[in-house]
């Protein structure tokens, strides 16, 4: 019994600053794993986030390649300008012959009676007709008829006409990487769509809309 007391007595209990520093590491080390756990979430957001670009992409791709009326042509943009590039308010217009105006092929959000024909002189519509690429406005249209981006409809280096937009809804402020992605898209396909939608029209104009 004695002998069991000596060696109870012998175990001494941790040095009070022994313990604050093992707890001290305890913390670095939870707070490095908090740190990973962060750093791989946000990983983790980036990933799902450009699987769901990739996606966009893939669908306006596929919508833009389908076969369709003039009025259906006008329903894929309408579906990918609402859908993927966040605007309810757009128009389509055609290049007349002689490359001297716009004319209104279509539209969703706008009035059509000012915009059925637009003399290109100057400003972003003739900048994106005579220079073949987009336009994006640098800040936020203050009213509706303000452009928020220009995107041609070319046919190789041909302007064939050109999709105008106006204010973006509420929840997108501002045009993203991915969106210039789609202006892309909508340029060289698009131009496409428009050309075939053209020769299923034996060599017409599309019929403008209303």
């Amino acid at each position: 019994m004695q002998r069991d007391e000596q060696k109870g007595a012998s175990v001494k209990p941790e040095h009070p600053e022994h313990l604050t520093r093992r707890v001290q590491e305890l913390q670095q080390e939870n707070e490095v794993l908090h740190t990973r756990v962060r750093h791989l979430s946000t990983e983790r957001r980036r990933l799902e986030m450009q699987m769901s670009d990739l996606a966009r992409l893939y669908t306006a791709s596929i919508r833009l390649r389908e076969p369709g009326t003039d009025s259906e042509l006008m329903a894929t943009f309408q579906e990918i300008i609402k859908d993927l590039l966040g605007s309810e308010a757009f128009a389509v217009f055609e290049l007349e012959p002689d490359a001297s105006a716009l004319s209104w092929l279509g539209g969703m959000g706008v009035d059509s009676e000012p915009l059925r024909r637009i003399p290109l002189e100057e400003g972003p519509l003739s900048f994106v007709v005579q220079q073949g690429r987009s336009w994006v406005s640098e800040a936020s249209p203050a009213d509706a008829l303000a452009l928020s981006a220009c995107i041609p409809l070319r046919l190789g280096s041909r302007v064939l006409g050109v999709i105008a937009i106006f204010q973006l809804l509420p929840h997108k402020p501002s045009f993203e990487a991915t969106d210039h992605v789609l202006f892309e898209l909508l340029e060289t396909q698009g131009g496409m769509a428009l050309h075939c939608a053209r020769c299923r029209t034996v060599g017409s104009p599309l019929t403008r809309g209303s």
